[in-house]
């Protein structure tokens, strides 16, 4: 059955060809990649492309491509198991996390069941997708790797509908305050946040908003299962900020209405947040930074236990000019 097209803000998710067959036997040819991967052989041929890509087309699961603007950079996989690559050039940018969200979302909103999946012990980054997808650890058992040519520790895991549902709900709930994802009808109340106070320090929002452009930018910040969202912060069932993180390197903002400044309204709502995104991003590090002239965010950051990691510049919409700024770290383990 011929898989539907998939498209994530960088990605596109499509159906193998066969003219893949070069750029797939590039991409698993490259020993780095090639080595955390079970079924597959070293050297890598044309002709093992080729005769993977027909066998895909003859059973019963779901075979991406996963393509970015300069073209193929991967694939994915769902049916017996969760299973993806990625050629080298595009590591450390976040693709398999953003490909696997898209493929696990149509797994289960066309009505899969239980989704297996496993890697290699000490391949840290798949691990570090598949347990920020909630797949839990369901034990650990021998994976023969063909390039290898020898069986290899392996993790086993499982994601189940439920654990599935919890992860994509997103709701966080403080002794004060809700986070949740934004929807369409919160477009009025997120344009009357956007008041010269907010906007001048945040990047991306003009003052004043109109409820269209505020809609607009629900829609591509939507919680979508990984980087680049806004979470709405209420206060009483009113919308009185906004949170969220944006994509890599994973950098967390907020703002919150001046009538709630100096309650304690941004450290409880972060503070709450910072571990929800640990858990649901396979991040190290959450970033931040703030314009010199807004003191107040640094003190929530340092609050929270971000560490100064040196200056920068930022722009706002709200301002003429780009304004220095401080740059802030979290590191996991901290």
């Amino acid at each position: 059955m011929t898989p539907p097209v998939l498209r994530t803000p960088r990605l596109t998710l499509r159906p193998l060809q066969a003219s893949d067959a070069a750029a797939i036997a590039e991409g698993i040819g490259n020993w780095d990649v090639v080595r955390w991967l079970s079924v597959v052989p070293h050297p890598y041929a044309l002709a093992d492309a080729e005769s993977y890509i027909a066998s895909r087309a003859a059973d019963a699961g779901h075979h991406w491509a996963i393509c970015d603007e300069t073209g193929l950079v991967g694939g994915i996989s769902t049916g017996t198991e969760l299973g993806y690559w990625l050629a080298r050039p595009a590591w450390r940018k976040g693709y398999g996390f953003e490909a696997a969200t898209a493929a696990v979302t149509h797994w289960f909103d066309a009505g899969g069941g239980d989704l297996n999946s496993g890697c290699f012990v000490g391949n840290t980054r798949s691990e570090a997708v598949l347990r920020a997808l909630f797949f839990r650890e369901v034990g650990r058992s021998a994976r023969h790797s063909k390039a290898l040519a020898q069986d290899v520790d392996g993790i086993d895991f499982r994601l189940t509908p439920a654990d599935w549902a919890r992860r994509m709900a997103f709701r966080i709930e403080t002794p004060r305050l809700n986070l949740r994802p934004l929807v369409s009808s919160d477009a009025k109340a997120l344009s009357r946040l956007a008041v010269p106070e907010v906007a001048r320090n945040l990047a991306g929002m003009p003052a004043p908003l109109s409820v269209d452009a505020a809609r607009e930018i629900i829609e591509a910040r939507r919680w979508r299962g990984h980087m680049g969202f806004h979470l709405a912060i209420e206060q009483k069932r009113r919308l009185i900020g906004i949170i969220g993180c944006g994509r890599t390197p994973a950098s967390l903002m907020y703002a919150v209405h001046p009538d709630h400044w100096g309650q304690g309204v941004a450290t409880e709502a972060v503070g709450a947040a910072i571990p929800e995104l640990f858990a649901r991003l396979p991040i190290s590090t959450l970033h931040a930074d703030h314009m010199v002239d807004n003191p107040g965010s640094g003190a929530v950051l340092r609050k929270l236990g971000f560490t100064e990691t040196g200056t920068g510049t930022c722009t706002s919409q709200a301002r003429l000019e780009a304004v220095p700024s401080i740059t802030y770290a979290l590191r996991r383990e901290d």
